[in-house]
């Protein structure tokens, strides 16, 4: 059996939980909590019903549901550079911990954004005038890559966690020309070729 402080220290924390899951279901009620139980509640309690480990901001790998949800990585090249040369990739391997989680959010975030007219563009082509100086031009080109979940069967036929793979979410070319960016959006062929209408026999 634990010490009666142990117990006691627990019977606390049980009596702060429940008055606090009690505010909670008083907070919701239809005709509206009075202001000192919506601020104790606001306050207080409403962060312990949401779970640290469901939220996908922090890259909880186990609630990876959608593609969009996977690890993002931005991979930027001199657009002059050779094949051979490798491209700068953020995060990097020194890069762990919230500074990695930071880089991977911005690409996802870079990702999503083009998805509203307003932002289209504007993230990739910040992040690329801010590496002009790391990267020694005024002309390069920026991917996102998102890593693609490796399939149960595949993991469970080998035995092994397969090696990561990474697929082509987002590609741009930007430069600085008479000081004014430019962004130049990497579209699919198919995307871009005219429609052929078959030939009549």
């Amino acid at each position: 059996m634990p010490t009666e402080t142990v117990r006691a220290a627990v019977t606390v924390m049980l009596g702060v939980y429940f008055f606090g899951l009690a505010l909670c279901v008083a907070g919701n009620s239809a005709s509206g909590p009075s202001a000192l139980v919506r601020t104790i509640k606001s306050k207080l309690f409403s962060p312990w019903m949401v779970p640290p480990w469901l939220d996908l901001g922090y890259d909880a790998k186990l609630t990876h549901g959608l593609p969009d949800d996977a690890d993002h990585r931005l991979e930027v090249r001199r657009q002059d550079a050779a094949a051979a040369i490798k491209p700068l990739t953020l995060p990097t391997a020194e890069m762990w911990g919230e500074r990695g989680r930071r880089w991977r959010r911005l690409a996802r975030a870079t990702v999503t954004a083009e998805q509203d007219p307003d932002r289209e563009g504007l993230l990739p082509a910040a992040i690329a005038a801010g590496l002009f100086d790391d990267l020694g031009t005024e002309d390069v080109s920026i991917r996102v890559l998102r890593q693609v979940r490796p399939e149960r069967l595949e993991a469970a036929a080998t035995g092994t966690v397969p090696p990561a793979r990474f697929e082509q979410a987002y590609a741009a070319r930007v430069r600085r020309v008479a000081g004014e960016l430019q962004l130049f959006k990497s579209e699919a062929r198919e995307e871009l070729a005219p429609l052929v209408r078959e030939a009549a026999p």
